[in-house]
């Protein structure tokens, strides 16, 4: 034990193994990715609500927390029976007839004369055919984000029960220690997630905003559904408004022909432009000293290495790599100069 001690008395040694663990710990549970964002995003939500009524009206928690879940179950359950029947009216439409909408364009005379100059474009409308489908197929993959959505509420409403009781088991770890080390981090980790959520948060508000007045103006239907739909893919980092850009291209299209395509085509890059060099770089540098450019620039290398799992990575690496960092040198920063001996 004493040698362990020892070891682990070596900043260096310390450092090495905490990393070293840390990192393992990321790979070994890397597919509960999407539970921690539902967990710290519930978790954030209940201290919000139910604190702030638990610190305002001196309640206890458990009525706070009661009353809160009992508001959002009424809140989610009207927003269900206004909406519901028209998102799925809109998802099954889309489902059936995006593949036909697609093959019917290459009908299209401009089609016959944009492929004297591709010509490749035949393979390309097959391909965008069959990626169609792929993404009506995905449909299945929600059930599993409503499972892990399941799984973080019920995990926030203990830990926010018992977020007392595991605040005081946390300030007993020493700093020094492996497991404290890990703790830290691990805090670390989900201030980064949080930070993440509402970011996009932001974006996506942002997004559902300025493309309201446009769906207005066309008179394209579905107008509560398709505001929706905007709002959660805008949750989705730098794509996210590129996948409902492309579903309301396809709405205008019916609606006002190639007017309509032009304007949405106009609106998803401006809202892209405004997303991926204003608002994310600008949000993000609240938190990370860095300049926007090489924000932007671990964008592009995370989603190199990851494909569209990078773009939910870059950001929490990168507040990880600070906070991390900050720790290192504030150890290796020499104590302050002893206060001046009084004069005699």
């Amino acid at each position: 034990m004493d040698r362990i001690a020892d070891f682990f008395a070596e900043k260096t040694a310390r450092r090495g193994v905490s990393l070293l663990v840390f990192l393992g710990l990321l790979f070994a549970f890397r597919h509960l990715a999407v539970l921690l964002v539902f967990f710290v995003s519930f978790e954030r939500a209940l201290f919000f609500t139910a604190g702030f009524l638990s610190r305002r009206f001196k309640w206890k928690r458990l009525p706070s927390l009661l009353l809160v879940l009992l508001v959002a179950a009424l809140g989610l359950t009207l927003a269900g029976w206004v909406s519901a029947g028209r998102l799925a009216k809109l998802v099954v439409e889309t489902r059936e007839t995006l593949p036909q909408r697609i093959a019917t364009l290459r009908e299209h005379p401009w089609y016959a004369a944009l492929q004297e100059h591709l010509p490749d474009s035949d393979d390309l409308a097959k391909s965008a055919e069959h990626y169609a489908q792929d993404v009506a197929k995905s449909a299945a993959a929600i059930g599993r984000v409503f499972l892990s959505a399941l799984i973080g509420l019920i995990l926030a409403i203990v830990y926010f029960l018992d977020e007392e009781r595991i605040r005081a088991f946390r300030d007993k770890l020493s700093a020094r220690t492996l497991f404290g080390t890990l703790v830290r981090w691990g805090e670390h980790l989900a201030e980064s997630v949080s930070l993440t959520v509402q970011v996009q948060l932001v974006v996506a508000g942002c997004n559902a905003v300025l493309t309201l007045p446009v769906l207005l103006l066309l008179g394209v239907p579905h107008v509560p559904a398709l505001m929706l739909l905007i709002f959660v893919s805008g949750l989705i980092p730098v794509v996210g408004n590129l996948i409902s850009g492309a579903v309301l291209v396809l709405l205008a299209y019916q609606v006002k022909g190639w007017f309509g395509v032009g304007l949405f085509v106009g609106l998803t890059f401006v809202l892209h432009k405004i997303e991926s060099y204003y608002l994310n770089p600008r949000l993000t540098a609240r938190h990370v000293a860095l300049p926007g450019f090489v924000l932007i620039l671990s964008l592009i290398a995370w989603e190199h290495l990851l494909g569209f799992a990078g773009l939910f990575v870059s950001f929490p690496v990168l507040f990880l790599v600070g906070k991390i960092r900050s720790e290192f040198q504030e150890e290796d920063a020499p104590p302050p100069d002893p206060p001046p001996l009084p004069a005699a």
